[in-house]
């Protein structure tokens, strides 16, 4: 069996769960964009805006949750107030788009509703990727780490697989509005399961001390909570090393990822003119799909050569979509060249956190997947929409030149591998 106690279990099905709805729900926004643009006449910086404001408060939430994950040690809680975040940001971007009494409800236009819900999700994002690192971390050892981020990650590209075309689905059953409402709904039940399942939110300690494995009075507690805040251990060089320039390759990915799938949606169905429900309910899906079994791979490459994962995990992203643009003249080949886009794009996430552990100590480590993971790639994800939507305006055929040069920059960041240190 991969998981070998109660502990990596829970750890492994409860993170796994919450990655599935954290980076499906981020998938909502970006799914309608093209109803918003039709239908309610939003312009494309208004929807960069939208895109960037979900990841933007994720960057600054990132930081702050993953340093109330080392000094609180409630990651169970942390999880679960970002599930119910997540939820009113989704159901509250169905809710702007409603009509009638209830909406009258919502003192705000379309637009700044639109932001604030995005706020408030992305807010609710900051906690799944810096804090279920950090549980799977502490639950695995060093040698299997990277395979446990994969499984974990592979669900999370699941869910941004599906989530596009259960708001087809949805919004054909129930109509635009309660469609997304339902969708946001039901990110609440893994919340649910944190009350039924509290997870183990530190590492072990093996000691034999009684304070450190039976400490049951308050006043124990409060001991061992001064003991580990007098032993906290400070970044070396090295390790500050580490994370700068992880950081920085994600900042450069990120604008890349997130500027192109922000308006992918967009290109495929007023560029290419295919239909809303092929466009974004099929063509999405094959786009991300292939993140899931990409997460897995990469999780276990990363456990044999932390480097050369990210490396070829980095330049494949950027190679792919060039290839995409290439080809579209060819929807077979084009499609497979998207499909591979997926394949690197969301199969980054154990890439990037299993190479954490490797140079920060463990009571640093959620703060240190928050600066990697929150600042470095959702900060990027957050610049690189703004971008593209600014220089796109109305005019939409800019889309393929905007993505070849955000490809290009991404790709050169491949480089600044080699300064990271061999795994020890």
């Amino acid at each position: 069996m991969f998981y070998e106690t109660t502990l990596q279990r829970r750890a492994l099905i409860l993170t796994s769960l919450t990655h599935f709805v954290n980076d499906g729900v981020s998938m909502v926004p970006l799914s309608i964009f093209p109803l918003l643009l039709a239908v309610f006449g939003l312009t494309a910086p208004e929807l960069g805006v939208v895109a960037a404001m979900w990841n933007l408060t994720s960057v600054i939430g990132s930081p702050v949750v993953g340093h109330m994950s080392d000094r609180l040690r409630r990651n169970d809680a942390l999880l679960a107030v970002g599930l119910v975040m997540m939820a009113v940001g989704v159901a509250g971007t169905g809710w702007a788009v409603t009509n009638g009494t209830i909406r009258l409800l919502l003192p705000l236009g379309l637009y700044p509703a639109l932001v604030l819900f995005a706020a408030i999700g992305g807010l609710g994002s900051s906690v799944s990727h810096p804090v279920g690192g950090t549980v799977l971390s502490h639950a695995y050892p060093p040698s299997k780490i990277g395979l446990a981020l994969g499984l974990n990650g592979a669900l999370g590209s699941l869910g941004r697989a599906l989530y596009p075309s259960l708001v087809v689905i949805l919004i054909t059953a129930l109509n635009l509005p309660y469609g997304v409402i339902a969708l946001g709904l039901f990110g609440l039940l893994p919340g649910a399961l944190f009350g039924l399942f509290p997870i183990e939110s530190s590492p072990k300690k093996h000691s034999s001390s009684p304070i450190d494995n039976h400490a049951s009075s308050d006043e124990q507690r409060r001991q061992t909570e001064a003991n580990h805040s007098r032993n906290r251990t400070s970044l070396s060089r090295s390790a500050k090393v580490s994370v700068l320039v992880l950081t920085i390759i994600g900042v450069l990915r990120g604008m890349f990822g997130q500027g192109v799938a922000s308006f992918l949606s967009v290109f495929i169905v007023e560029v290419q003119q295919y239909s809303f429900t092929f466009g974004v309910g099929v063509i999405m899906m094959i786009a991300i799909i292939l993140g899931a079994p990409g997460q897995i791979i990469f999780g276990r490459f990363s456990d044999l050569h932390r480097r050369g994962s990210l490396a070829v995990n980095t330049a494949g992203q950027s190679l792919s979509i060039i290839l995409y643009i290439f080809t579209l003249s060819n929807p077979l080949v084009a499609m497979t060249c998207l499909a591979l886009f997926g394949f690197f794009t969301y199969s980054s996430y154990p890439v990037f956190i299993s190479a954490v552990p490797d140079a920060v100590p463990a009571d640093s480590l959620s703060l240190s997947n928050a600066i990697v993971w929150g600042v470095g790639v959702l900060g990027g994800g957050t610049i690189g929409p703004v971008i593209v939507g600014l220089i796109v305006g109305d005019n939409l055929s800019l889309l393929p030149t905007i993505f070849l040069a955000l490809a290009v920059v991404a790709g050169l960041s491949t480089a600044l591998v080699a300064l990271l240190p061999h795994r020890s």
